[in-house]
């Protein structure tokens, strides 16, 4: 009896060692960055869960900074750079990029109701709507990746946490992360392991990713010659085919539009200039239109911005000088 329990023990030691590694490991390394505070959340590892990194870097550094300008939006947003929509303001204003990826009207919603219930200023707000992601979502994901910071959504911390976890102890995940601390970057890790560095600017929550800003400057034939297949042929402007703006989206923006007029807001609705060129539904156009008379502005379908494929790092993003273009159009009325 002696011998069978020694051999149960024996055979039961090894594996929970190795779950305690496991957990011990999740604890050390952190590495969706949501265990502890960071000062800064530049050159990742793991692809981050963007809305979290911008919570946070609010949360911490507000209290030093007083931010009261922001932009909303997707991870297009990155094409508007905090300084320099600053040229735009008063001088007074103080500007964070308040994006999330596949940022929804949830996700922008939540995050101006927050900001108003904190007794934060929206003094300048840019708000990015892109007709193919603000309108998939009218509620949290559940998604690590997408899923909103608790202090925002008002949701459970601990279902926040619980969603993490669940994603390291998937086989797809801790192989690769576990690989990449022993083998370094290997191109089967990609959509897991961050393969380039991406930096943050810990004052205004600035995106930059510098490898590939210089290879489409410096090399452009090249950059755009491997990236072919990516830009398609496009048959021209198309229109939407059905609306997009749900009832209960639409109650959001009304919302939105009423915090804005509590606040005397100075703000601007960029409908985002895509490379498909598909043109925002007539129907929703006019929705937006009527909750924000004279501050929207569509950049959507076939124009100067969208025809020259080189103004696109891929067929998803659009490159700082688009940006700049919008701005400068915006605010000034001069350009494309």
């Amino acid at each position: 009896m002696r011998r069978f329990i020694r051999t149960i023990l024996k055979f039961s030691i090894v594996p929970f060692v190795v779950g305690c590694l496991f957990l011990l490991g999740y604890w050390h390394f952190d590495p969706f960055k949501v265990l502890r505070t960071y000062a800064d959340f530049s050159k990742p590892v793991i692809v981050p869960n963007r809305d979290y990194v911008s919570t946070e870097t609010f949360i911490r550094n507000n209290p030093h900074y007083h931010y009261n300008s922001f932009i909303f939006g997707s991870s297009r947003t990155m094409a508007f750079k905090p300084a320099r929509w600053k040229k735009y303001l008063t001088q007074d204003a103080e500007p964070f990029l308040f994006d999330a990826s596949n940022e929804s009207i949830y996700g922008i919603y939540t995050k101006i109701k927050w900001l108003d219930q904190q007794g934060i200023p929206l003094k300048n707000v840019l708000l990015l709507i892109c007709h193919d992601r603000t309108f998939t979502h009218s509620s949290n994901v559940d998604s690590h990746l997408y899923i909103k910071h608790p202090a925002v959504s008002g949701e459970s911390m601990r279902d926040f946490q619980w969603l993490f976890f669940k994603a390291y102890i998937q086989p797809d995940f801790w192989i690769r992360f576990y690989g990449y601390q022993l083998l370094g970057y290997q191109s089967w890790m990609k959509g897991f392991i961050q393969e380039k560095p991406i930096f943050y600017d810990t004052r205004n929550n600035t995106i930059y990713m510098p490898f590939q800003e210089r290879l489409v400057s410096q090399h452009p034939d090249l950059y755009y010659k491997e990236k072919k297949e990516v830009f398609y042929q496009r048959k021209g402007q198309k229109i939407d085919k059905s609306t997009i703006i749900e009832y209960r989206q639409e109650k959001m923006l009304q919302e939105i539009a009423n915090i804005f007029k509590k606040h005397h807001t100075n703000y601007k609705i960029i409908l985002s200039p895509l490379y498909e060129q598909v043109k925002f539904h007539p129907n929703d156009l006019a929705i937006l239109q009527k909750l924000f008379p004279k501050r929207v502005y569509d950049f959507t379908g076939k124009n100067g911005l969208t025809s020259f494929y080189q103004n696109y790092y891929e067929q998803s993003h659009f490159r700082t000088g688009v940006g700049d273009a919008v701005m400068k159009k915006v605010y000034l009325g001069k350009g494309k």
